[in-house]
C-alpha cells in the first residue's frame, strides 16, 4: 500500500473512532447529568496516586471494539489513495462506516428511546388510530419493561455492550460480504 493509502487508511479510522467516541460521550454526558453516579478509582504507583472514573473503563473498552471494528472492515475493503480508488470503492466503504455506525447508534440509543414517555405516548396515541396494533404495542411494553426498571449502571453496561458487539457483528458481516464480491469477480 502506498503512502497516501495508509495515511486514507489512519485518517478513516480516526473519523470513525470519532464518531463512535462523540456518540458514545453524548449518552455518557446525558446520562451523568441525570443522575448516574460518576464513580472515581483511586489507584497508587509507587509514591503517585491517581484517580479515573469507571465509566471512562467501558468509553474505552467501546472505543478498543470501535477500532478493531474498523480494522476489519478497512482489511477487506482496500482503502487506496484517491486517484487509483473508483467511486464505487468510495460508495462501498461509506456505506459500511454508515451502516455500522447506524447499528451502533440504533443499539446504543435505542433502549433509552424506548423508555421515554413521548415515545409510549406516540404508541399509545397509533394504538388509538389503529386499535388492530393496540395488543402488540401491549405486548411490547409488557416485554421492555422490566428493562425499564433496572438501574442506571445496569442499562448503561448492557447498551455500551450490545452496542459494541452490534459493531463487531456488523463489521464480521461486511468483511463476510466483500469477500464474497472479491471472490465472484
Amino acid at each position: 500500500m502506498s503512502r497516501a493509502g495508509s495515511v486514507r487508511t489512519w485518517l478513516s479510522l480516526v473519523a470513525f473512532i470519532a464518531i463512535v467516541a462523540a456518540m458514545d460521550y453524548a449518552l455518557l454526558d446525558y446520562l451523568i447529568s441525570q443522575g448516574l453516579d460518576s464513580k472515581l478509582q483511586p489507584i497508587q504507583i509507587g509514591s503517585y496516586q491517581f484517580s479515573f472514573p469507571l465509566i471512562g473503563l467501558t468509553f474505552a473498552g467501546v472505543l478498543i471494539v470501535a477500532i478493531a471494528a474498523w480494522s476489519n472492515i478497512s482489511t477487506t475493503m482496500p482503502i487506496t489513495t484517491l486517484r487509483e480508488m473508483s467511486q464505487l470503492e468510495t460508495v462501498r466503504i461509506l456505506r459500511a462506516a454508515a451502516v455500522a455506525l447506524f447499528f451502533f447508534a440504533l443499539t446504543l440509543f435505542g433502549p433509552y428511546l424506548l423508555g421515554t414517555n413521548v415515545f409510549w405516548r406516540q404508541i399509545a396515541s397509533l394504538s388509538g388510530a389503529f386499535p388492530q396494533l393496540a395488543a402488540a404495542f401491549q405486548g411490547l411494553f409488557y416485554a421492555i419493561e422490566p428493562a425499564m426498571a433496572l438501574d442506571a449502571m445496569s442499562k448503561l453496561a448492557i447498551s455500551q455492550n450490545v452496542a459494541a458487539g452490534a459493531l463487531v457483528v456488523v463489521s464480521l458481516l461486511i468483511g463476510h460480504y466483500q469477500r464474497r464480491i472479491r471472490r465472484a469477480k
